[in-house]
């Protein structure tokens, strides 16, 4: 017996197909295919995770350089730029203390790291709800629904193998 895929719910091998407590052996399956299906809150809260993570990114980035190029600016004389750092609303003191912790910040770099991996697992895993539906000899069949379209492709391939496909 070859072992096309295993993790915590799903096995496949070249006999059988268990999923969860389901066992359905593969000569019983008659035909395998899979449907993407609209995102739930799940998958949509994913996403606006993923947005707003790459929306504070972009902003500590910029607000650090704006701070550091107007505490530079201010420091090295009277310049346009410092001129114009200088009418904001926001006192040198705050723009010195945000600098400094956006240094912090960026000295830190498992913070960002953590925040890129979110980012980046979020695009690996999908938008959407994965199934995969068998027919057998009497009836269609859901087997999984799963909402990270690299564990689906895993298992979906796997199963193609067992088959034979």
């Amino acid at each position: 017996m070859i072992t096309y895929y295993r993790d915590e719910t799903v096995a496949v091998t070249s006999t059988f197909v268990q999923i969860e407590d389901r066992r359905l052996r593969l000569s019983e399956l008659r035909y395998v295919w899979h449907r993407q299906q609209r995102p739930d809150w799940h998958v949509r809260r994913r996403t606006a995770g993923r947005g707003v993570l790459n929306t504070l990114m972009i902003l500590a980035a910029l607000a650090g350089l704006v701070a550091l190029v107007g505490l530079a600016a201010s420091a090295y004389g009277e310049t346009k730029l410092a001129a114009a750092v200088g009418r904001l609303p926001i006192p040198r003191d705050t723009l010195l203390l945000l600098a400094v912790l956006l240094l912090v910040v960026g000295a830190v770099p498992l913070l960002w790291e953590w925040a890129l991996h979110r980012v980046d697992d979020s695009y690996d895993r999908g938008n959407a709800i994965y199934e995969i539906w068998a027919e057998t000899d009497t009836t269609q069949i859901l087997l999984l629904r799963c909402d990270d379209a690299t564990r689906f492709g895993k298992i979906y391939r796997a199963l193609q193998r067992a088959l034979g496909h």
